[in-house]
């Protein structure tokens, strides 16, 4: 799991608490294996940045030394040795019984705790901190939280297991058959007595009555002439539990009517007198155990004739709750539930009809239980209906309680029935309806329409899940505008903070997340929502999804402009999180409204692709509001920052950069050199400077060559658009315009560089003093994709080139090739692990078909969980990094879209073409 990290730095760093390993076990459920693991890469990475920053407390468990020895290296002859005293005569031990401890150990104190040690079975860290832990005793706060997990999460994570042809079975106890039988006989006398002299005289009765039953069980037990035996000892755990104390109660009420004949007293209301006594063993009141009964005349039966009278009564009560069953006829059947009704008083019922109280005494009914059973089924959708919150996500309440539904980075990484009928076999990874973060029908007719026609069902599985996946699992918040809990909440913000501008977070706004990371990369939520952009014609919600993802960029834009990921909107509710990481960034940024600070020139590019692919399909322009075009020039003011070069071009004195970061970290590509400056650049390149790639990566000459030519078709295309809306745009337009034709001339005179193999080739990234490096990252945009951006045709020389470059060994250094995957990777992972979504990228720029079903088998054989995964190793294909990872999913259902247009042979049964 890869979120741990930021979980820890939020619990540790932030809030200053100590985390158990069982704490994390808990709260991320993980094994504790696991979490012991966390923890220990938790404390070595933070520590590696900044020394002293986390300290954890070591659990030991070994066998001891003899007190007194010292380790080899240390004993000598010559030292004292600790004797112990024994008793005289004793002989010695022939063989010494190892004694094993367990130690809490601060990691200050570690080394000499294990010099006591003369063998360590087992040593791990028990718990992070931010502090030394100098009382042992503190920790005993830190434990107590697993305790607070456990009651929060029982109630969702625990479901109990019954079976509805066990009958329960009271204990055998002296005394409870007679008092079973006794039970028959007030239950019968309760039916046909209603009066309150009947009542007032039950006491008396059951004194009577208890006398006869002692009576003859007494005339069992006991020899003729031998003397009277002691009562056997009752079965309790207390004092005042257990079935003999139904017999106490009743002599004791018996005596207090008989008092009560004498001195009046003030009457006990039944509810009082229930929620004063204790309960018994079973949970029920002991005021309603059956009393005993009289052995006289016809009560006397013997024992077949109880036990069958016992067994007639629990069938009564399976009776019951059958009808009560039958009775209620909702469309799904609630969790196991148990609900007790008030006590009420016992009506006369007619002889014909069932009684449906299952036993009561002194005039008090016995509260009737209705048990609702649980339905295991499966659904539509191939859920189970009763299964624990984690494989169930079948709501509690018909209003969807979305408390129920799991968390889907835990969901996505195992498979869920029904499967594909191809031969991978692969699940059904979809959330259930109610736990969907978004719904549109035109989104289901597109899945409908395309997989029912498709020849490969594997092929057709995982469309199904990867096409819905931004809209089922990352919509974490979406907003009309119209709804009048969050105007108030714009409300209320204007009035504490004067600075805020009047058109705020007006309007539709949406929040879309990455996947398993609650933060919004613009580059990644951009493309997230491109396979729905032509919906947004034909669908009025898809339509205000993009239009508030457009203003939600916008408000990120103005504030952030240097930055890459983004906090949920402050008027959504969500929390915030935290990256762990403490980076230094000029400019300074609002880590509340911030996730991650690092500058990607594509992120501004993908900024404007939104607003210009929304435009294209729909016509629309709701989204040029006044946040739209303060967004639109601040992005050029960082144009204008970051074309400068490194020396002034006339004085050749430095100039220092507006935008640096640094970070504390053992890895290169995290932070940028020179103190968080870069690499020098030289000026008059008509580039734009990009510290990060779009795989959040530093690059090493920082005119970021893919990122240029997206930004330079984005400016156009806006431009194109602003120079139709209004002459007051015109201005606009033509500064959008100029821009973009500076920055493509620049790419085609510094980006474009010879090979002596492949001819004129486009360099990954230039510095402008003739250095380029030659490569390609799988991430978007890319070398390879150019043409899918529209800087060039795909058969455009130079690109041609480019592509048998980048799809080479020879050519790409971090082109991956494997005994089970291939394809592009990057440094951001490693060099073992290829990037599924470079595949993709080579399937729509292709026009070989074998080229582009080779591709899509490669990517169908590495998603055996029916989702499209960050990264796979290229020889272990099960070995992946990210189950969820929405936008990977998302440029998969656009390569079949794609596809079903350009080449419908491929993937339908049919060759008629496929347009959304």
């Amino acid at each position: 799991m890869e979120s741990y990290n930021k979980f820890l730095a939020e619990k540790v760093l932030t809030e200053d608490k100590v985390i158990t390993y069982r704490f994390l076990s808990r709260a991320l459920k993980v094994h504790v294996n696991t979490a012991k693991q966390m923890l220990y890469e938790f404390h070595r990475n933070q520590n590696a940045k900044r020394p002293g920053a986390v300290h954890a407390t070591y659990l030991v468990y070994g066998t001891k030394r003899p007190s007194g020895e010292l380790p080899t290296s240390q004993n000598g002859t010559d030292g004292d040795v600790e004797m112990t005293s024994s008793p005289p005569n004793i002989e010695p031990f022939t063989e010494v019984v190892p004694t094993s401890t367990l130690s809490l150990v601060p990691e200050e104190q570690i080394k000499e705790i294990l010099a006591e040690y003369e063998k360590v079975t087992s040593i791990h860290i028990y718990s992070v901190g931010p502090h030394p832990t100098k009382d042992m005793a503190l920790l005993v706060d830190a434990a107590n939280q697993v305790l607070a997990l456990n009651s929060a999460d029982d109630s969702k994570n625990l479901i109990p297991i019954s079976n509805p042809n066990v009958r329960r079975r009271e204990r055998h106890v002296p005394g409870l058959k007679a008092a079973a039988a006794a039970a028959a006989t007030v239950q019968a006398q309760a039916k046909t007595s209603s009066s309150k002299t009947a009542q007032a005289t039950a006491p008396a009765r059951v004194k009577e009555e208890s006398k006869s039953s002692q009576s003859v069980q007494e005339t069992k037990d006991k020899a003729p002439s031998g003397p009277a035996k002691k009562p056997a000892p009752s079965l309790k755990r207390g004092s005042n539990s257990g079935i003999m104390q139904a017999f106490s109660k009743a002599t004791t009420k018996a005596a207090k009517g008989k008092k009560e004949t004498d001195t009046p007293q003030p009457a006990t209301p039944d509810s009082e007198e229930s929620s004063a006594q204790p309960l018994s063993d079973d949970g029920e009141d002991d005021d309603e155990l059956p009393q005993p009964k009289p052995h006289g005349g016809s009560a006397f039966k013997t024992k077949k004739q109880r036990e069958e009278e016992l067994r007639r009564m629990m069938e009564e009560d399976d009776e019951e709750e059958e009808l009560s069953e039958k009775a209620q006829t909702p469309e799904e059947e609630p969790m196991e539930d148990v609900i007790e009704e008030e006590p009420q008083e016992p009506e006369p019922v007619k002889e014909e009809e069932k009684e449906v109280v299952t036993a009561s005494a002194n005039g008090r009914r016995r509260g009737k239980r209705r048990i609702m059973r649980k339905k295991q089924i499966m659904d539509d959708q191939g859920y189970l209906a009763a299964q624990d919150t984690n494989a169930n996500q079948q709501p509690l309440t018909d209003q969807a309680d979305k408390e129920a539904c799991p968390n889907y980075a835990n969901y996505a990484t195992f498979p869920h029935p029904p499967l594909s009928n191809g031969p991978l076999e692969l699940p059904y990874q979809r959330p259930n309806p109610h736990c969907r973060t978004f719904q549109s029908d035109a989104i289901e007719k597109v899945i409908n329409d395309i997989t029912s026609r498709m020849k490969n069902p594997d092929l057709a599985r995982l469309f199904e899940n990867a096409f819905p996946s931004t809209t089922d699992t990352t919509v974490k918040f979406h907003t009309d505008g119209k709804d009048e809990s969050i105007k108030a909440k714009l409300r209320r913000r204007r009035e504490e903070d004067a600075w805020l501008d009047k058109d705020e977070w007006e309007g539709a706004q949406s929040f879309i997340i990455t996947g398993d990371i609650l933060a919004e990369w613009l580059r990644d939520s951009t493309n997230q929502l491109k396979p729905y952009q032509a919906l947004a014609n034909k669908d009025p919600a898809i339509f205000n999804l993009i239009l508030g993802a457009i203003n939600t960029q916008s408000e990120y834009v103005i504030k952030s402009p240097y930055c890459n990921a983004f906090q949920p909107p402050p008027i959504s509710g969500l929390p915030v999180s935290y990256n762990g990481q403490d980076d230094a960034v000029h400019p300074i940024y609002e880590p509340s409204f911030v996730f991650e600070c690092k500058y990607e020139l594509d992120s501004l590019a993908h900024f404007l692709a939104l607003a210009n692919e929304f435009h294209r399909h729909t016509g629309s322009r709701d989204f040029m509001t006044p946040r739209w075009y303060k967004a639109v020039n601040t992005l050029v003011s960082v144009l204008e920052e970051q074309s400068k070069s490194t020396f002034n071009p006339e004085t050749g004195d430095y100039e220092h950069n507006f935008y640096t970061f640094q970070r504390n970290t053992n890895t290169g590509t995290e932070t940028l050199n020179l103190k968080g400056i870069g690499n020098p650049l030289n000026n008059g390149t008509g580039l734009i400077r990009s510290a990060f790639r779009p795989s959040d990566d530093a690059t090493i000459f920082g005119f970021f060559i893919p990122a240029n030519a997206q930004m330079a078709v984005e400016l156009k295309r806006t431009a194109a658009i602003l120079r139709g809306s209004s002459s007051s745009d015109t201005a606009l337009a033509q500064t959008l315009e100029d821009w973009g034709k500076r920055i493509e001339d620049g790419v085609w005179e510094h980006g474009v560089v010879g090979h002596r193999k492949y001819g004129d080739v486009f360099a990954y990234e230039v510095d402008g003093y003739g250095s380029a490096l030659l490569m390609d990252d799988a991430n978007y945009p890319s070398l390879l994709a150019l043409p899918l951006m529209g800087f060039v045709s795909a058969d455009d020389p130079t690109y041609q080139n480019t592509r048998r470059m980048l799809l080479e060994k020879s050519g790409n250094p971090y082109f991956l090739t494997g005994k089970e995957f291939r394809g592009i990777g990057g440094p951001h992972i490693g060099l073992v692990n290829a990037w599924p979504m470079s595949l993709l990228v080579q399937a729509q720029t292709s026009e070989d078909d074998s080229e582009i079903l080779e591709c899509l088998q490669l990517v169908l054989d590495s998603s055996k969980l029916g989702l499209i995964h960050e990264s796979v190793n290229v020889n272990f294909a099960n070995s992946y990094t990210r189950s969820w990872f929405a936008w990977a999913n998302g440029v998969f259902a656009e390569t079949i879209l794609n596809l079903a247009k350009r080449k419908p042979h491929l993937i339908f049964e049919d060759s008629v073409p496929f347009e959304l």
